[in-house]
């Protein structure tokens, strides 16, 4: 499974030197945000496993207090800047790495690694719980195709073809989801990972080798267009 990333910088270095290095096969890139506010929203929205903040006078480290109010977890943050005695300051904050601007490649794939051993050793659940009135059911977020609004429930269709159901809203569950997950009408999130086709003439999402057949709505044409993105 690809690993996501995010970039904040408003220098729009960082970018350039990424798409020189080989080693970031694995990860996803799921967003480049040049401002305090894109950042915000970016992270908030996107929800990436790891983020490679560029701080400085433009960006201010401050913006990981910001996370803090809105997230329980923080994602991996490598800080990057030009000066050491920043160091500090950003580990302090919660930062997990942090990197002398320009970037070495060698530093950088290092502190790539490290993610991947944290988060391997991590506790964070690859399971989402799903509660039917006095009944919890855990189930894998792999194994979820895609998501079904129906008033105020929602029902999870399965890779097994089982459908559970549960007493809360979409946009509840949306909030938990991880970054493969994507809204493609009012009525649907599907997983990335089971998309087979997709039809843009007749709006249509096809899933599950071509299982199930999913509308999309122009509403959500920009997350077609991302979904293309990534898997085209």
């Amino acid at each position: 499974m690809l690993n996501s990333y995010v970039i904040i910088d408003s220098t729009n270095l960082l970018s350039q030197k990424i798409e020189s290095i080989p080693f970031l096969e694995g990860f996803l890139c799921i967003g480049i945000f040049d401002s305090y506010e894109t950042g915000l929203k970016g992270v908030l929205t996107q929800k990436p496993q790891l983020i490679l903040f560029h701080f400085n006078d433009s960006i201010a480290l401050s913006l990981l207090l910001e996370l803090y109010h809105y997230l329980e977890i923080l994602p991996y943050v490598i800080a990057v800047n030009e000066d050491s005695t920043n160091a500090y300051s950003a580990l302090k904050l919660g930062v997990s790495d942090y990197l002398l601007h320009p970037i070495d490649c060698l530093e950088l794939h290092k502190s790539f690694l490290k993610f991947l051993k944290s988060y391997k050793n991590s506790d964070l659940s690859s399971k989402l719980c799903i509660k039917s009135s006095s009944d919890y059911q855990f189930i894998s977020l792999e194994d979820i195709v895609y998501l079904k609004a129906d008033n105020n429930t929602t029902d999870f269709y399965l890779k097994n073809g089982k459908i559970v159901s549960g007493f809360k809203t979409m946009k509840f569950y949306e909030s938990q989801l991880p970054f493969y997950f994507f809204r493609i009408h009012h009525s649907y999130i599907v997983n990335i990972h089971f998309v087979s086709r997709i039809n843009l003439s007749k709006n249509d999402c096809y899933l599950h080798g071509n299982e199930f057949k999913l509308s999309f709505s122009r509403t959500y044409k920009d997350q077609i267009d991302i979904i293309l993105k990534r898997i085209g």
